[in-house]
C-alpha cells in the first residue's frame, strides 16, 4: 500500500471505497481512517467524521467491534453541532450495531432507538425503516415479540417505496387484521 500520507482526503476515501467494495475490509479501514485525519489536518470536521463511521463499518465487518465502536467516538456530537440529522442518525446506528456484536443487546436497543427516531426527523424514511428491521431482529433474537413486532410495524410507517410485503402488511394492519 503507497503512503497514507502522500494521498489527498479525497484519494484515501476513494481507495477505502474499493477495498471495501473487495471485501478488504481491513485495508478499508486503514484508508477511512487516514482520510479522517487528513480531512481532520484540513479542519473539514464533518468529513472527517464521516470517514470515522466508515472506519467503523469497516473495521465491524472485518470482525472488530470495539474498534468499531470506538472509531464512532464524537462523530455524533459533530453531525449534532452542524444539524445533520441524517449524517447523526448513521452514526448513532453505527455504534448501535458495533454494541449489538459486543453482545451490549439493551445498549444497542437504546441507540437503535435514538437513531431510527433522528432518521425518521431527517425525514429518511428508509433508512429509519432498516433500523427500525435491525431492532426487530434484535428483540426477535432476545424472545421479546411483542417489542419485535411494534418495531416490524413503525418500520413499515415511513417506508418510501414499500415491497410487495411491505404493501400486504400495512393493508392488512389498516384494515385491523393485524395490531
Amino acid at each position: 500500500m503507497d503512503n497514507v500520507e502522500s494521498n489527498s482526503p479525497l484519494q484515501l476515501e476513494e481507495r477505502g471505497k474499493e477495498e471495501y467494495a473487495k471485501g478488504n475490509f481491513a485495508a478499508a479501514a486503514d484508508l477511512f481512517a487516514g482520510s479522517a485525519q487528513a480531512y481532520a489536518a484540513a479542519q473539514d470536521e464533518l468529513k472527517a467524521a464521516e470517514m470515522k463511521n466508515n472506519q467503523s463499518v469497516a473495521l465491524l465487518q472485518g470482525g472488530r467491534a470495539q474498534e468499531a465502536l470506538e472509531a464512532t467516538d464524537g462523530t455524533e456530537a459533530v453531525f449534532q453541532k452542524a444539524g445533520d440529522l441524517k449524517r447523526q442518525g448513521i452514526a448513532v446506528s453505527n455504534r448501535a450495531a458495533a454494541l449489538e456484536a459486543l453482545k451490549k443487546a439493551d445498549e444497542a436497543l437504546s441507540e437503535y432507538e435514538r437513531a431510527a427516531a433522528l432518521l425518521e426527523q431527517a425525514g429518511e424514511g428508509d433508512m429509519h425503516s432498516l433500523v427500525r428491521k435491525t431492532a426487530a431482529n434484535l428483540n426477535l433474537k432476545r424472545g421479546r415479540i411483542t417489542a419485535a413486532q411494534m418495531d416490524v410495524y413503525d418500520s413499515l410507517r415511513l417506508v418510501e417505496k414499500p415491497s410487495f410485503t411491505q404493501r400486504v402488511l400495512k393493508f392488512f394492519r389498516r384494515i385491523g387484521f393485524i395490531k
